[in-house]
């Protein structure tokens, strides 16, 4: 069996993968499929939901995110992304444990920045998945606005 390593491959240079300081202690986080399950626990089993809700809290807050500015959805948000990339980093607790030791710290919005700065990075765009006809959510999509075409060969 082939390792990455065997294909020159360096597994610690992983863009979506850092460490996170939270009250004095680092913790590793990673952003990957994974990831995107915690966080549809989270939001009750619905990723997109998130990824909307947090588009939405990005235009909002136009670039300056303060913990004076921020909502509930908005901590919720900021929570789910923090769980998830903890929980995919390898940290083995509940969202509640997580939710508690995280507090209202100002670790809160460093560590949420540093997730963000993954997080950008990794997601896929919708201009992107439109340019590919493999992805099985965007042929369910196709096949759904294109009912009656079936309907008219019968």
């Amino acid at each position: 069996m082939a390792r990455l390593a065997d294909y020159g491959i360096n597994v610690t240079d992983f863009s979506n993968v850092r460490e996170i300081s939270i009250r004095g202690t680092k913790f590793p986080i990673s952003f990957t499929m994974e990831t995107m399950e915690y966080i549809a626990d989270i939001y009750d089993g619905d990723y997109a939901e998130f990824e909307s809700a947090m588009n939405a809290m990005l235009k909002k807050a136009d670039g300056k995110l303060t913990s004076s500015t921020l909502s509930p959805a908005d901590l919720k948000i900021m929570r789910a992304l923090i769980y998830g990339m903890l929980k995919t980093g390898g940290l083995d607790e509940t969202p509640d444990t997580i939710f508690k030791f995280l507090g209202m710290s100002g670790d809160v919005l460093s560590a949420y920045s540093a997730c963000m700065e993954i997080f950008a990075d990794q997601t896929f765009q919708v201009e992107d998945l439109k340019k590919s006809k493999k992805p099985q959510d965007y042929q369910k999509a196709q096949a759904k606005r294109n009912p009656k075409k079936s309907n008219r060969r019968k």
